[in-house]
Formats: C-alpha cells, sequence, structure tokens
C-alpha cells in the first residue's frame, strides 16, 4: 500500500515510464531510486514512502540485459554500441594515421639535419671566401 498521495504515486509512475524508455526530462536517465525520484519531482524520502512503486522499478532493474527491457532501450543500447564501434574505428585510423605523418616528419628532419651539416662543412673548406653580405664597403661606394 502506498503512503503517499495519488498524485505522487502518478508522478513516479509517470517518471518511471520516462526512464525505462530512456527519455528522461530532469535527470541524466541512469535507472536510479535517486534519478527516479528526481524525475517526479519529488523528494527521495517521499519515493522511498510508494514503496509498491519502488517494489516495481526495482524488478525491472533486475532483469538481465534483453530479457524485458524495453525495446526503445534495447534500440539506444544498439545504437550507442554500433556509435561506440565506428569511434573505436575512427580513432584506430587516426592513430595510424598520425603514426605515419610522424615517421615522415621524422625522416625530414634527418634529411634536413643532413644536408645542414654538409652545408656547414662546404663553409669550412672554404674559410677564405667572404660573404657579399660581410663585405664591408669601402668609404664612397654603394652598399
Amino acid at each position: 500500500m502506498n503512503a503517499v498521495s495519488a498524485e505522487t504515486a502518478s508522478a513516479l509512475e509517470e517518471a518511471m515510464q520516462r526512464l525505462m524508455e530512456g527519455r528522461p526530462s530532469r535527470t541524466d536517465g541512469a535507472l536510479t531510486i535517486a534519478n527516479l525520484a528526481r524525475e517526479a519531482g519529488v523528494s527521495r524520502a517521499t519515493a522511498n514512502r510508494a514503496t509498491d512503486i519502488i517494489d516495481r522499478f526495482r524488478a525491472r532493474l533486475d532483469v538481465s540485459p534483453g530479457e524485458d527491457l524495453p525495446a526503445t532501450l534495447r534500440d539506444r543500447i544498439r545504437t550507442l554500441t554500433a556509435q561506440i564501434a565506428e569511434i573505436k574505428q575512427r580513432e584506430h585510423q587516426e592513430i595510424a594515421d598520425l603514426r605515419a605523418t610522424v615517421s615522415t616528419l621524422a625522416q625530414h628532419v634527418q634529411a634536413l639535419t643532413l644536408e645542414n651539416q654538409a652545408l656547414r662543412n662546404q663553409l669550412e673548406r672554404h674559410e677564405g671566401v667572404v660573404r657579399m653580405s660581410d663585405r664591408t664597403p669601402k668609404p664612397g661606394e654603394p652598399r
């Protein structure tokens, strides 16, 4: 027997239905007694006094996945599972692409380092050569 008003019982029933169907309006949708109370707009203590509703709610939660879940929840689970698989596949591809890019960039850095060293060695062999930018102009000579 409920120790709550008919209005409260109705609010709890509607809240339970929304939660079970995966369409909460006031909560994150987690199937908890606290969310049932928040979803119904009543206190947790008030919800706890509606023992038969709470017992039915708990009984529906104890059902193993896929047995008596509302069709909307099964569809939502299927959709989310597919989305997770797709995201994981994209992440794996992005990681592979990034690894390839890192490898290519590392090769470019290595090639530029070798080229830089070769140019330094070449400069050292031409110590007597003065670069035009290092030559100081004679008085009256244009820069």
